[in-house]
């Protein structure tokens, strides 16, 4: 589902990257050199640096090298690049890590295991339990950040459209049916018409009413809330080809190829949903909770949060990238250092201010006067906390325990899922086959 010229463009910027810190490694002086490795936008890159900025600050002993993977690489891609870097000795010392592939890289010992310092600094018990990462009872890893679906609008877009604003309780969220309708609503061509109106341009649309992230574990939230799933928790059933699975990806579908009511993946728009809610083009859009750090700082922007529409019932996925020490660093303590560090919002609170992040800490969720830290201030919209950090507590995580569930995306679920999304295929045409042969494929073996 990424662009080929964006991976393109990835690979050559990785690779000088990497270079670079070899570079940077031939630095003669005393002081530890520790790498980072991360992916994100050019936003998230600089949100980043300033935090290892603030690292070295405080630890005048350590030099961290940022190694800056531009975009948001899927996980073959980042696979393969870690392949190269072990095969030459140059794995970084602590970083992101693709949460598909994790449970793959901690089996083959890629990974520091964590259980004992996290016992020795008291950190197992003052954050979210579901924060640490375990294979076979140890623990390997934690996610970066606390993140989930969001659904983001533009206030002024809802009134010129005569749609009331949205609900923030999680459990009171708008049914699938009134968000059509909705989206109706403010979808208009560049003759003032709506879809279902006669004489609607379909081709020539000057505002959509919702944009949806179009990638794997966007589509959970939907499903789940559907009564449907992918692969079982256990990792040895398809659910793909369910009834309420099928069902859920086609109302997706329908938003593009019936209703006309959100840009086509095939040529509908090329302007980025941000840029489009910015400009009064787009209502809704539906995407990851990160985005914040973009739309904060878009000061044109009135705008507003929802809770995500419900299809039979609430969900929240959790979800975010992986943070590991690895295994071949040879300052693992002060790669640990770093770690904790990143996952400390007393000490990096810019990166959940910002709206990049939401905290792993427990106290940030159940404290008043901690939830006030990260979330009193002008970036996070009104309805922030009943919406996205309310709905935390029905959240279910990624499933990525699942063994060879990055193949089975790869081999069979994403060309299946495009050709619903472009309307080449119905839902249970394009699932039902995906699902037969997912079966056949010999990858359903069970969790890591």
């Amino acid at each position: 589902m990424r662009k080929l010229v964006f991976v393109f463009i990835s690979v050559l910027l990785f690779f000088s990257g990497t270079a670079l810190f070899a570079e940077g490694k031939a630095d003669t002086s005393d002081k530890t050199v520790l790498t980072y490795v991360y992916w994100g936008s050019p936003a998230e890159d600089k949100a980043i640096k300033n935090a290892l900025s603030a690292f070295e600050g405080a630890h005048p002993g350590i030099t961290v090298e940022p190694m800056y993977l531009p975009g948001d690489l899927d996980g073959s891609t980042y696979n393969a690049k870690m392949k190269a870097l072990a095969a030459s000795g140059k794995l970084p010392d602590v970083g992101y890590f693709r949460p598909e592939e994790f449970g793959n890289y901690a089996e083959k010992d890629f990974f520091l295991k964590l259980d004992d310092l996290i016992a020795r600094d008291n950190m197992d018990k003052t954050y979210i339990p579901q924060t640490w990462l375990k294979i076979e009872g140890n623990t390997y890893g934690a996610y970066t950040a606390a993140e989930c679906q969001v659904m983001w609008y533009n206030k002024d877009v809802l009134k010129e459209a005569g749609v009331p604003l949205p609900p923030t309780d999680y459990t009171k969220a708008w049914t699938w049916d009134q968000f059509v309708d909705y989206l109706k609503m403010i979808t208009i061509d560049t003759n003032g018409k709506h879809p279902g109106e006669s004489g609607f341009d379909s081709g020539n649309v000057a505002r959509y009413g919702v944009s949806y992230d179009l990638w794997s574990a966007m589509y959970y939230p939907s499903v789940w809330s559907n009564g449907g799933g992918i692969i079982s928790e256990d990792g040895k059933s398809v659910l793909l080809d369910k009834p309420e699975t099928i069902e859920a990806f086609q109302n997706i579908s329908d938003l593009m190829n019936v209703y006309n009511v959100m840009p086509l993946m095939s040529g509908g728009t090329n302007i980025s949903p941000s840029i489009m809610m910015a400009n009064k083009q787009l209502g809704f859009w539906v995407t990851g909770q990160w985005t914040l750090l973009e739309l904060g700082a878009m000061k044109n922007l009135n705008l507003g949060v929802a809770a995500l529409p419900i299809m039979k019932k609430p969900a929240q996925i959790y979800l975010s990238g992986v943070n590991v020490v690895f295994n071949s660093s040879k300052n693992p303590e002060e790669a640990w250092e770093l770690q904790k560090w990143m996952m400390n919002p007393e000490k990096t609170l810019d990166l959940y201010t910002s709206g990049l992040w939401m905290p792993t800490k427990e106290s940030f969720y159940s404290s008043e006067a901690d939830l006030a830290k990260w979330l009193d201030n002008d970036v996070h919209p009104e309805g922030y906390r009943e919406a996205v950090v309310n709905s935390m507590k029905i959240s279910v995580n990624e499933p990525i325990k699942i063994r060879n569930i990055n193949q089975i995306w790869g081999d069979y679920l994403n060309a299946a899922v495009e050709s619903i999304w472009i309307g080449k295929s119905s839902a249970k045409d394009a699932l039902t086959e995906a699902a037969e042969k997912i079966r056949k494929s010999g990858l359903l073996q069970g969790t890591y």
